[in-house]
């Protein structure tokens, strides 16, 4: 199955790219590497993992076709409006409101890893990193206002990238800054992630670097990743011959994700979508309501090596199996699509929504980063929109 999976997913690739059917960052093109990558990947770890099975290989011939159907035919249905695409920037931007978010970010920002240390601080500093870790999965995240900085960060950073050099380097630096510090101050990598593909999308997209400067980034971020995951999980009295190779570390969070699908079984629960629709399930119980919440931390699985993610099909599988995931592949495909014509057409904001879609589509090897990420995304295209308002008027009649 794997051997017929590399050369079904390769010949896929081959037609793409020769009929140049969109670019290396298009939704079918993305989706179609990234799920060859893993194939091919697999055959050269050895018996550090439990071989791929029937229910990951069922999931991955429905998502594929589904997604890159709907997504293909989504784009081609959009009218191409050519003559309107701007490749180097976005639509001017409203100076005055950036500047004022990016005040607040600068402000927030560093606020939020005080309440943030001033936490971890009280606990023993030798395994400091490790229990902001703890902290993030685990503990309040009742930060108010604070909480917007993550997001706020994100937007002023895609907005800077795409507008550079109108907006000057001192300020995207800092900006960067402001993002690795949300990122440290619950050790996560998804930020860090974001950061780099972020930079890779737009510069592309701006022809100031080619494929091979992606090849060679994408190897220095696993290998970042490799060292921030050790300083994360590191704790003082730790034994060292339990500590994680690189080996380990390259199975355990780009491939064991797959192999760890054949754990995921159907929820029985009469609640309907209790894992695809979690984040609205825990909004409405925040207004009264009475429904199951599931936590955001998965239960481990051994497969033999431990992991808690399950790729992008688990969710749709768990709630409503293969109909869930084939379902929710044209749903990606259909928005992933959409995004893309609008980018390539000129418009701002789907010009910054895309900088997620690339983030999101890259991690489908991963875990979900759409249904359980909505909130985010909201405020994400909320802010965007903001940013990009020439003129605000308020209006008040009689």
């Amino acid at each position: 199955m794997e051997i017929i999976g590399i050369i079904i997913l390769a010949l896929t690739l081959v037609a793409f790219l020769t009929l140049k059917i969109g670019d290396i960052f298009s939704p079918w093109n993305i989706t179609t590497v990234i799920w060859l990558a893993i194939l091919v990947m697999f055959q050269f770890q050895g018996d550090l993992l439990y071989p791929l099975g029937n229910q990951f290989f069922g999931c991955l011939m429905l998502w594929v076709p589904l997604f890159c159907i709907s997504s293909l035919i989504t784009f081609y249905v959009l009218p191409d409006r050519s003559d309107a695409k701007k490749t180097s920037s976005i639509p001017e931007i409203n100076h005055t409101i950036f500047t004022v978010l990016y005040v607040i970010s600068m402000v927030i920002t560093p606020l939020y890893l005080y309440e943030i240390m001033k936490t971890v601080m009280q606990f023993d500093t030798s395994d400091m990193l490790y229990n902001l870790r703890l902290l993030a999965v685990h503990g309040d995240e009742s930060h108010g206002f604070l909480n917007y900085s993550y997001v706020l960060n994100q937007v002023l950073l895609v907005v800077a990238l795409w507008q550079y050099p109108k907006v000057p380097m001192w300020q995207l630096i800092t900006i960067i800054l402001a993002s690795i510090m949300s990122a440290f101050a619950i050790m996560e990598k998804g930020m860090v992630f974001f950061l780099f593909a972020a930079i890779l999308f737009t510069l592309y997209e701006k022809r100031v670097i080619k494929m091979r400067s992606i090849i060679i980034s994408g190897i220095s971020i696993i290998i970042l990743f490799f060292f921030f995951n050790m300083a994360r999980d590191y704790r003082e009295d730790a034994d060292p011959n339990d500590a994680m190779t690189f080996l380990d570390f390259f199975a355990i969070y780009v491939l064991s994700p797959a192999v760890a699908f054949e754990r995921v079984q159907e929820d029985l629960t009469p609640q309907f979508g209790s894992h695809t629709f979690q984040t609205i399930y825990l909004f409405l119980n925040r207004f009264g309501g009475d429904y199951e919440v599931n936590t955001k931390l998965q239960e481990f699985v051994w497969v033999p090596l431990p992991t808690n993610v399950y790729t992008v099909f688990q969710p749709f599988f768990e709630d409503f199996r293969y109909k869930g995931v084939a379902i929710f592949a044209m749903f990606y495909g259909v928005c992933s699509g959409f995004c893309y014509r609008l980018m390539l057409n000129g418009n701002g904001i789907a010009k910054c929504l895309y900088v997620y879609v690339v983030y999101v589509l890259a991690l489908q090897f991963f875990q979900e980063n759409v249904m359980l990420s909505i909130v985010t995304i909201i405020q994400f295209v909320f802010f965007v929109t903001i940013i990009q308002q020439q003129k605000i008027h308020f209006s008040f009649s009689r």
